[in-house]
């Protein structure tokens, strides 16, 4: 399903290129240290150029890209969301200053929360469906909220999505979608290349990748990362940079046009590897455990 991950079954070229023209990095990346303080409230400037509604009391802004939430969630959660921005654009400010001009913001769900209590998601309708369905969601020029969960982001107890990290799923749909679009017109066109090279030689058979060029950008992406479950009803066993550049070298090729920087790998949050000053002393006992919405989903 195009913009969210769905805890269920689905329903729904040879040539390595090393580079792409037209998507050259530039821009300088966001600077780490202001951009992880959590501002609350939310002032008012940004309120009113993003048409943020009052549900978000407090944000973190990276170079004017907001990372909203309610009261609710931990500012821990905001600061590893903003955290993983940074990493993802490295070298590529552009990218986030073409978010930013298109009034694209980062929502994080709290763990107590569904995710049509988040504004720009609560029109979904049927509402059981998506609260029991979706923890994120990517962002378009219409609705312009990628969003993510709190209990995914600091590896909560009850995270549907434990294997994986969602935020990098859904933002990687906003920047292909709302930024890209905008800085390379012949994007889409290279993208389809490559999924159509994908699916003759099977490489993504019965997975969530091969359902859609949409959601093939985005499991790559995750890919890339390292941020991607495997060997599951959605997933084969792709989940690595390596192994995405031998089954799949062409889409790895256009990956890393996008993501010129190759320091990053996704770590999770609990790791002991992870020394940044906003997990140190974080009681997630004291956080709460996930659960799905109570109510039955309908269609």
């Amino acid at each position: 399903m195009m913009f969210v991950k769905i805890p269920c079954p689905l329903i729904v070229a040879f040539l390595v290129v090393t580079s792409w023209p037209g998507l050259v990095a530039s821009g300088e990346s966001p600077r780490a240290e202001e951009s992880l303080t959590v501002q609350q409230p939310i002032p008012q400037q940004v309120v009113d150029k993003f048409a943020l509604s009052d549900f978000y009391q407090k944000c973190i802004l990276i170079d004017g890209f907001p990372v909203v939430a309610s009261a609710q969630v931990n500012d821990a959660a905001l600061q590893e969301a903003a955290h993983v921005v940074q990493a993802m654009l490295v070298k590529r400010g552009d990218i986030l200053q073409r978010l930013v001009a298109n009034k694209i913001r980062l929502a994080v769900i709290g763990v107590h929360q569904q995710t049509c209590d988040i504004p720009e998601h609560s029109d979904l309708t049927p509402v059981d469906y998506w609260n029991r369905r979706a923890r994120g969601f990517g962002a378009t020029k219409q609705r312009p909220c990628v969003s993510c969960a709190e209990e995914n982001v600091l590896n909560l107890p009850g995270d549907p999505y434990y294997e994986e990290n969602i935020l990098i799923h859904e933002f990687a749909h906003a920047i292909h979608l709302v930024a890209l679009a905008d800085l390379d017109p012949q994007f889409q066109e290279k993208l389809e290349a490559c999924y159509e090279a994908a699916l003759k030689k099977e490489t993504w058979k019965d997975t969530y990748a091969g359902s859609n060029v949409t959601e093939y950008w985005a499991e790559g992406v995750q890919c890339w990362f390292e941020s991607n479950a495997e060997n599951n009803a959605q997933h084969n066993h792709l989940n690595t940079r390596e192994e995405l550049k031998q089954h799949d070298p062409q889409l790895h090729a256009l990956i890393q046009s996008v993501f010129v920087d190759t320091s990053y790998h996704y770590v999770r949050s609990d790791s002991a590897e992870r020394t940044e000053a906003h997990l140190q002393d974080l009681d997630r006992t004291k956080l709460g455990k996930f659960q799905w919405s109570s109510a039955e989903p309908t269609k």
